[in-house]
């Protein structure tokens, strides 16, 4: 029987309780949004989104890397959308090459010579860095939901039946963040047998910093559910300044 929601304190749930809010986290969200407008749901990943950016930031810069610029200029296109200061029109072009570009070099998708050239240009500057390209493969992923939601052009048909922002992209996160953080914490696992992995997971789920990665997710989505179009720019420049998780541990993470 589940005796928690969505919203219940991350840190009062127990390990079993923390292990299924994790295992469940993009579903927990749409339920939460399922009354709310596409809106508030692109706003939800954007709090979010800006966080992981920002703590990617701080791992590149203390290993004296820069960030690939197409990556905050995909995050700031998304911010237009919302403010509505561009149509899907004006970036339909960008939207599906960028994404062509993230398919390359996640499952080896063939590109035109015109997305070759951005790649190239733009995409080569995120190395091998998986958290670049997670945060570049989530951006590029709303891109082109809104792109779908709002009538732009598509080169891709598994996004032609998209009506709702949805937040797939947080599990993606949690998986990445899950494996990164069982390095970073001390919790041990005395074997590779399913139950010892499983468990160790579940001691991991209720350390501080694993909490600390849950109530930055909860404290985010609550605000964007509640968040009126005049709450957009406050909200914007406040979470510019978090981080996912504390700045101490961006650097490992960064190159996990």
């Amino acid at each position: 029987m589940t005796t928690h929601d969505f919203f219940t304190r991350y840190s009062t749930l127990d390990k079993t309780q923390a292990e299924d809010w994790v295992a469940n986290c993009s579903q927990w969200a749409d339920h939460a949004f399922q009354n709310s407008s596409n809106q508030n749901r692109l706003l939800g990943n954007l709090l979010i989104l800006e966080q992981y950016f920002h703590t990617m930031c701080h791992g590149a810069k203390a290993t004296e890397e820069e960030p690939a610029s197409i990556i905050r200029q995909s995050i700031d296109l998304l911010w237009d959308i919302l403010y509505e200061r561009k149509t899907v029109s004006e970036i339909e072009d960008f939207v599906n090459d960028s994404y062509a570009c993230v398919l390359a070099y996640m499952v080896g998708e063939d590109m035109t010579d015109q997305q070759a050239e951005l790649y190239d240009a733009h995409f080569e500057n995120l190395g091998g860095s998986t958290l670049q390209w997670q945060v570049m493969g989530w951006a590029s992923q709303m891109l082109m939901e809104v792109t779908a939601i709002y009538g732009g052009r598509l080169d891709f048909e598994e996004f032609s039946s998209c009506e709702t922002i949805d937040f797939a992209e947080l599990d993606e996160m949690l998986n990445f963040l899950s494996d990164a953080c069982m390095d970073l914490t001390d919790v041990e696992c005395p074997s590779d047998m399913a139950k010892d992995v499983i468990a160790a997971f579940q001691d991991m789920y209720i350390t501080p910093l694993f909490q600390f990665i849950a109530c930055q997710i909860q404290k985010s989505l609550q605000e964007a559910l509640s968040a009126t179009k005049a709450d957009y720019e406050y909200l914007q420049q406040k979470y510019r300044e978090y981080v996912i998780l504390p700045e101490e541990y961006a650097a490992d993470v960064y190159a996990f």
